[in-house]
């Protein structure tokens, strides 16, 4: 092991120094030549050892490639041609399109942004130490974050402080580390920043996770963070002394959940900044299901092969899908002539298995929405209108799901109705002519930063960005392509009479 010492020079001559030991994999460094020596060694270094050491020079060289786009971002976000004047003032589009040319969220392309401008500027001890690995690019984030408006007095000593110990930080504990040293240099402010930052508290919304499960955020102020963990606890602590099987974990989601579903189904008192108070209305969910998935709650009811099944009995030599297994010699290539039944979809969600779909449109709290049968409701009612009516916005919100934009992931009902052909240009007010867009993207192409393309016959969609670049924003679920006939109806009903009763139908 040989012990290195990298230094860092500030203009004013102060030296920040980074202790650490490395191995010969690491004198690599993070500059293009120890990728190929990465790769030249991959196949020789069989010890536990030697494959650690690569698998950190590895990491030096991903965040010698992360300085390089948050330079590259930032210098991007500087150009006057992704500048956008608009009735609020001026949006710049650059993160937009890092998104759509990456296929990474906004989100993401904004934090290139702004640590590039951070580490091309006060904070270049940062950039230093990122460009040679370091420190990973999550690391530099949260000294951007941590550090973003603070006063540069208190932000570059705060940084040289915190740096010294990142290297054996994790991001986590990097950040406490400098929300520790920001009120230890300037308690005076400590009280005014934490208003500033309690201002923007918030829940996050379903973010799809697998096999029908998803994950929410929330960003609160300290105390009520801990309110909200305490108050999970001590409802789990007695369920589990009332001899509750559940786990912790388990009793604290179900909780939570619980309180939500009251506050759905009955209402919520909700206190008001004067101190009043108002109570919300029941509300509904939608589900929308489709009308084979429906059936499936007939009684006798058998659905048609799904594609697997079809696959699996080609892979097990047998013409009988039911009877198909796992098993096989060969694989087998080519299009499958089984039935592609459609998934149900939960709105804010996404794609849910048909069992949930039907549990969830027995209950009284979702609302059903059939896709199938037509509703015989005009789709296009020319220039009659300029706000379209309901069912057009409907209709728009199930077809495409969320914002047109690609890559963009805000469901559809929480996003702005525009017209694809301008109204002030001759567009009608028409379910072709109409696309959900988030606010942000609404805005954007307002501004003339991006175009949207029409909906093309595969469901299919262009989206032109401020460089003139075209993505294609595909839709949620393919169109069928290929599948059997529609499912037989069950023996002695007709599909009418099937859905007449209590729900789910």
């Amino acid at each position: 092991m040989t012990a290195l010492v990298h230094e860092f020079r500030r203009p004013g001559g102060s030296v920040l120094e980074f202790g650490t030991h490395v191995t010969l994999m690491d004198r690599a460094g993070a500059g293009p030549h120890a990728v190929e020596l990465l790769e030249r060694f991959e196949d020789r270094e069989t010890s536990e050892e030697g494959l650690l050491a690569s698998v950190r020079a590895a990491a030096r060289v991903e965040a010698h490639a992360a300085w390089l786009k948050a330079r590259y971002a930032a210098k991007l976000a500087s150009s006057a041609r992704l500048a956008y004047p608009d009735y609020i003032g001026v949006i710049n589009v650059a993160a937009e399109e890092i998104s759509v040319g990456l296929r990474v969220s906004t989100h993401l392309a904004e934090r290139y942004v702004k640590v590039g401008g951070a580490i091309t500027g006060a904070l270049c001890a940062t950039g230093d130490a990122l460009e040679v690995g370091v420190i990973s690019f999550e690391h530099a984030w949260v000294i951007t974050d941590c550090l973003s408006g603070v006063d540069l007095t208190v932000a570059i000593p705060v940084e040289e402080l915190a740096l010294e110990r990142a290297v054996e930080r994790t991001p986590a504990e990097l950040r406490r580390d400098i929300a520790r040293l920001l009120i230890e240099f300037d308690p005076e402010t400590a009280d005014d920043r934490a208003r500033v930052a309690a201002g923007k508290r918030r829940v996050g919304r379903p973010r799809p996770a697998a096999d029908g499960m998803a994950r929410m955020s929330l960003f609160l102020p300290a105390p009520d963070a801990v309110t909200l963990d305490s108050a999970l606890d001590a409802a789990a602590t007695a369920a589990r002394g009332a001899g509750d099987c559940r786990t912790t974990d388990q009793l604290r989601a179900d909780t939570m959940t619980g309180w939500a579903k009251t506050a759905l189904t009955s209402g919520t008192e909700v206190t008001l900044s004067d101190g009043s108070t108002v109570t919300s209305a029941p509300a509904k969910i939608a589900v929308t299901i489709p009308l084979e998935v429906m059936m499936r709650a007939i009684p006798g009811f058998t659905p048609p092969p799904s594609v697997a099944d079809v696959f699996r009995a080609d892979l097990a030599g047998t013409d009988n899908p039911d009877t198909a297994t796992d098993s096989c010699e060969a694989v087998v290539f080519g299009p499958v002539d089984g039935h592609r039944t459609e998934a149900a979809w939960l709105e804010g969600y996404g794609p849910i298995s048909p069992a949930v779909a039907l549990l969830l449109a027995a209950g009284g709290t979702w609302q059903r929405i059939v896709t199938d049968p037509l509703t015989g409701l005009p789709l296009d009612i020319g220039r009659a209108r300029y706000a379209p009516p309901s069912h057009i916005r409907t209709a728009t919100r199930l077809r495409d799901h969320t914002c047109v934009r690609p890559g963009c992931s805000i469901p559809s009902h929480r996003c702005d109705g525009d017209h694809v052909h301008e109204w002030a240009q001759g567009g009608v007010t028409s379910l072709v002519n109409h696309a959900p867009e988030c606010p942000r993207h609404h805005r954007i192409k307002t501004a003339g930063a991006a175009n949207v393309g029409h909906l093309q016959a595969d469901g299919t969609r262009t989206w032109t960005s401020a460089l003139g670049k075209k993505y294609r924003r595909l839709p949620e679920r393919p169109l069928r392509q290929r599948g059997g006939a529609p499912p037989d109806d069950p023996p002695g009903e007709s599909p009418p009479d099937a859905f007449e009763g209590p729900p789910p139908f």
